[in-house]
């Protein structure tokens, strides 16, 4: 009980050492999950602690990610307004946003011949880690390659994402907001929040938890009509 503690306790402290580290110069352009991972496999590593016995305690911070997706709901309800404002771009975008995320997953992935499974696996990528997960045990996916996929495509979107829209030259909020949230969930969000740019932050916000609800509706559709489409076509 003392090491599960103990194990628990260390996560945290390692993730606000990391914080502090990301506000020096050379590191801001990481985000603090990403290092506070390295630095936890190298601790690891260097005092031959097996993976099985730190996440005995550190398991329970995962726990914590379904309460902090449903405290989303008070941002969603907060700014309903600029989704009744700006409804027809803002639904759109959602749904374009979630079809696009599924199938160049899997076009991609049939391109590549990777396994179904793996497949299947990637589809939820988009969406933020515990429901992403939830989907992809319901789908028939991995739930730890999930995951992983996850946090790779919310680093790339928290680093690349804004510099690409900025390169395209799009700098409407909602625009910007829409993007972010949709394609890289909530590590995209904190990298908006960090700016302190507030109102593409709740639009960010609500798309990750609309992309998100979507994603858990249509992947099981799609992975069945792939199923039964692809003996008929040859895939």
């Amino acid at each position: 009980m003392i090491l599960k503690i103990l194990f628990f306790s260390f996560t945290f402290v390692i993730f606000y050492f990391c914080k502090k580290v990301c506000c020096v110069k050379f590191f801001k352009k990481f985000p603090p999950l990403v290092l506070s991972a390295i630095f936890i496999i190298i601790l690891l590593k260097i005092f031959n602690i097996d993976f099985s016995l730190y996440n005995s305690g550190a398991k329970y911070v995962t726990y914590l990610l379904g309460p902090a997706t449903i405290a989303l709901a008070y941002p969603l309800i907060k700014n309903k307004e600029v989704l009744f404002q700006n409804k027809r771009a803002i639904w759109f975008g959602f749904i374009f946003a979630t079809f696009i995320a599924i199938f160049s997953t899997a076009i991609l992935g049939k391109f590549f011949h990777t396994k179904l499974s793996i497949i299947i696996s990637m589809l939820p990528k988009s969406v933020t880690t515990p429901i992403a997960v939830e989907i992809s045990k319901t789908i028939g996916g991995i739930p730890e390659l999930t995951a992983c996929a996850v946090i790779i495509t919310g680093v790339i979107g928290g680093i690349f994402a804004r510099r690409l829209l900025k390169f395209f030259k799009i700098d409407n909020d909602i625009a910007i907001g829409l993007s972010v949230g949709a394609s890289s969930h909530v590590m995209g969000t904190s990298s908006l929040a960090e700016r302190k740019e507030f109102k593409q932050v709740a639009i960010s916000t609500v798309a990750l938890t609309i992309v998100a609800i979507l994603t858990a509706i249509l992947a099981p559709l799609i992975i069945k009509l792939y199923l039964k489409l692809a003996p008929v076509l040859g895939m």
